[in-house]
């Protein structure tokens, strides 16, 4: 009997699912729409559709931004926080600092937090930046502080951070023994056992943010393991995390935080895949669904990551892809600001959706310009799943672009992805000319449902070379989650100079974070095996605020160490010092692997009804509309050069090959699309 694997990306438009048989190396996919309002009921109805019986599937992976939407839109627990008397205003005071952006706004408002004053509760007990204990923690203040945040404030989840806890967790172990045992049905957090590192509050925001989407993930994941066990599933549950790991629905329940980018992280991971196939060392890639665009850069063969980050204004201390978020994507709506264009971040999502749509949406968005552009193909939208109306789409730009600005529909639809592009294209230099880096030397990776349409555009825009495609583009985040292992990081503040006489130490404490974790690793997934590992040392010069990750070896002495560091501050900056260095903390990264697909050899099930047949494009160096094909991607021919302007679509997507442009495909799938010499800039 065929066994399967199941992957489900929830997206802010369509819930992906791709299905892989073990046997033939088969991989199918299929999308039905979000709900938005109940996440799990599209999940369900997805796996309700397939052909396939649960009973046959072995693993299900799971992505979602259930946590990371809570967040954003206020939809979590009412917190309670408990901490040190006397340092209960830690987490509102923040750093006191605002964003550069919002510096000298004088119509500037603070967004609401996420913990009122008022549920705050300060109690008795300290120790020092040793790890030294100077007074007991009060036990009783701690019940009495909790008993008043859940019993008289209504908190649903508690929020433990007590000072140094990175040194010593004793006080914080104590703490969520006593409200755990009271307090069975409450969701608690505990900062030193959640992100072990200095800074009381980017720790302190990681546990509030922690303890605020746990109540939520948790009766998610339940409501979605009831379901696919009433339809029979008996195999493993998996969620993704941020940084391209699998976790089981448990871990991912116990610490929800590490996975607020759960569903962008199966794209990278994706993305990494395919890189080390094609033996692209530099590789940009973008995954532009309906509601935004995440980017990502992978080097060497690496995706570059963070162990810190921000979601909306509050620091988290995990380790997460360094994604960025652009409001960039096949809902975007276009709209007349003070007699300008401006295009996004808001989105028309998937209720109502663009207004191609029909479903009641009256604004003109990327979708509804590139239907009425040819950019799209209306016959086989979503693999004839859906219908959308160019009628519609036209009436859309015509009422809210084209009639205010005076123009007709052709120079509005192009307007509109142009200021798109060129918004998308000017965050991308940004941020990887933060880096030091040519986005010229870097090979595009474009997927998502509408990553092949701006993908040809962004090409130009950014000048590069070459355009990559990947099999089954509008699921690949799905696809990507196949592609994981099962992973598990922990981290610990060290916070010692490198020098000879502090390095055995280093040492220890490295090895020491690395048994630890590999026995909790092993404790919490009940998987039978010895996990690879890999430690990184967070460095920077003394005096110095931030730190750069730097890969710590078996082998490294304190030399080769503050040598490794201070050539990657050289790169990174263009300069060094001749100064003392210290270890700020250690992070350690365990993974067992999984059986996966093997992206090089599978084979992609098509519905191969589609052919070749003439289409209508417009061609914006001319301003005209020109006769030209529309070629289906399993006509593509090995080894053959098409060129645009031309339409090559799939089931999920489609990509409007520009004049000046040629498409190959190799025997994988994958398609290349390359600008031509005089576009190259070598004429």
């Amino acid at each position: 009997m065929d066994r399967f694997k199941l992957a489900i990306d929830i997206g802010g438009t369509f819930v992906d699912l791709v299905v892989y048989n073990q046997e033939t190396k088969i991989l199918r996919h299929f999308k039905v729409p979000t709900t938005p309002t109940n996440p799990a009921q599209a999940v369900l109805a997805g796996v309700g559709s397939l052909e396939t019986p649960l009973s046959e599937f072995d693993d299900f992976m799971h992505g979602t931004t259930l946590g990371l939407n809570a967040i954003l839109e206020r939809k979590g627990a009412k917190v309670g926080i408990i901490t040190n008397k006397g340092f209960e205003d830690i987490f509102l005071i923040a750093r006191g600092s605002l964003n550069f952006a919002d510096m000298y706004r004088f119509d500037f408002e603070q967004p609401p937090t996420l913990v009122r004053r008022r549920n705050i509760r300060g109690v008795n007990g300290r120790i020092n930046f040793l790890g030294q204990e100077i007074y007991p923690l009060d036990e009783k203040e701690v019940l009495t502080a909790a008993d008043d945040l859940i019993n008289n404030d209504g908190c649903e989840a508690i929020a433990v951070n007590f000072l140094h806890s990175y040194a010593n967790t004793r006080h914080e172990e104590i703490a969520v023994d006593l409200l755990k045992d009271k307090y069975p049905g409450i969701a608690i957090s505990a900062g030193g056992l959640l992100a072990n590192e200095y800074r009381e509050y980017e720790r302190t925001s990681t546990t509030v943010l922690d303890a605020y989407i746990k109540p939520v993930l948790k009766d998610y994941l339940q409501q979605l393991q009831s379901g696919m066990q009433d339809r029979g599933f008996d195999g493993k549950y998996y969620v993704m995390n941020s940084a391209g790991g699998a976790l089981t629905f448990e871990m991912a329940a116990a610490k929800p935080i590490s996975t607020i980018f759960s569903g962008p992280a199966g794209g990278v991971s994706g993305a990494l895949d395919l890189a080390k196939i094609m033996n692209k060392k530099k590789l940009l890639s973008i995954d532009v669904g309906g509601t935004s665009l995440d980017a990502n850069l992978i080097l060497d063969f690496d995706p570059v990551d963070v162990f810190e980050a921000y979601v909306d204004q509050f620091p988290v201390l995990q380790p997460i892809f360094d994604l960025r978020t652009l409001g960039a994507g096949g809902g975007s709506i276009a709209k007349i600001d003070n007699k300008l264009l401006s295009v996004g971040p808001e989105s028309a999502g998937a209720e109502p959706g663009p207004a191609c749509y029909g479903r009641g949406g009256t604004d003109a968005t990327l979708t509804d310009s590139a239907l009425y552009l040819g950019y799209i193909t209306a016959s086989n939208f979503m693999g004839g799943q859906m219908e959308v109306a160019g009628s519609l789409a036209k009436q859309a730009i015509d009422t809210k672009i084209a009639y205010p600005l005076k123009i007709d529909t052709a120079e509005a639809a192009i307007s509109i992805i142009r200021v798109l592009i060129s918004k998308t294209a000017s965050s991308i230099k940004e941020m990887m000319l933060e880096r030091g880096l040519d986005p010229r030397d870097f090979t595009l990776l474009a997927f998502g449902g509408c990553g092949p349409l701006i993908g040809p555009m962004l090409l130009d825009e950014l000048e590069m070379a070459e355009l990559v495609i990947p099999p089954l583009p509008s699921v690949f985040s799905a696809l990507g989650m196949m592609t994981s292992d099962l992973s598990f990081t922990q981290s610990a503040s060290v916070l010692q100079k490198i020098d000879a006489p502090s390095f055995q130490e280093i040492r220890d404490k490295a090895n020491v974070l690395e048994a630890q974790s590999s026995k909790e690793l092993l404790e919490k997934t009940k998987e039978i095996g010895r996990p690879s590992s890999s430690i990184t040392a967070r460095v920077r010069f003394i005096g110095q605020e931030h730190t750069l990750s730097v890969p710590f070896l078996k082998n490294d002495s304190n030399s080769s160490l503050y040598e490794r560091f201070a050539e990657l501050h050289r790169s990174r900056f263009g300069h060094s010092f001749q100064l003392d260095a210290e270890v700020v903390s250690l992070i350690v990264k365990l993974t067992l692997e999984k059986e996966k697909p093997d992206l090089a050899h599978a084979c992609i099930s098509l519905d191969k009804k589609a052919s070749v047949e003439c289409h209508t494009m417009f061609d914006e160096e001319k301003a005209i509309f020109v006769e030209t094909k529309k070629l289906p991607t399993h006509h593509l021919l090995v080894d053959k050069s098409y060129a645009g302007p031309c339409l090559i679509y799939d089931e999920g997507s489609s990509m409007p090959v520009l004049k000046g442009q040629t498409l190959s495909v190799d025997k994988r799938g994958i398609i290349t699309l390359r600008r031509s010499e005089e576009k190259n800039g070598k004429d």
